[in-house]
């Protein structure tokens, strides 16, 4: 069983993760689940030079176990993404947050920090399979 901590862009808004999401990447980690973050994600948060070097300062913190994995979009990658939005009806807009649905999809499980747990779970909905969580970063 595969079980994933997804980060969407909400979460790179400091320089440091909040304690909550801290404490459940060493929960997850410690029972054998993966951090992920979709490439497009890192794209969303990386704004200017100091958005930029606070999303460089997390992610080399955490080049050390646990790892923040970064989900390129390959080709297969896209053409999941591509069908999130189609079947939930969205446009290009919603772009970012399927490419985490598509990422939870590779997961039995997901536990998902966004500050848009409701666009995410619109999402989710048409991934058939996976159980995503939502929770706010703080």
């Amino acid at each position: 069983m595969k079980h994933f901590v997804v980060l969407d862009a909400g979460v790179f808004g400091d320089a440091s993760l909040g304690e909550q999401v801290r404490a459940t990447i060493r929960r997850s980690t410690q029972r054998g689940g993966e951090v992920w973050v979709a490439a497009v994600t890192l794209a969303e948060a990386c704004r200017g030079t100091s958005r930029t070097r606070q999303v460089e300062s997390l992610l080399a913190r955490h080049r050390a176990e646990p790892t923040i994995r970064v989900r390129p979009t390959d080709e297969a990658f896209a053409k999941r993404v591509g069908q999130i939005l189609f079947e939930a009806g969205r446009g290009s807009e919603s772009i970012a947050d399927a490419h985490v649905a598509a990422l939870c999809a590779e997961a039995d499980t997901a536990i998902v920090f966004t500050t848009d747990p409701d666009d995410i779970m619109a999402l989710a909905a048409v991934v058939p399979g996976t159980r995503i969580l939502t929770r706010r970063p703080h």
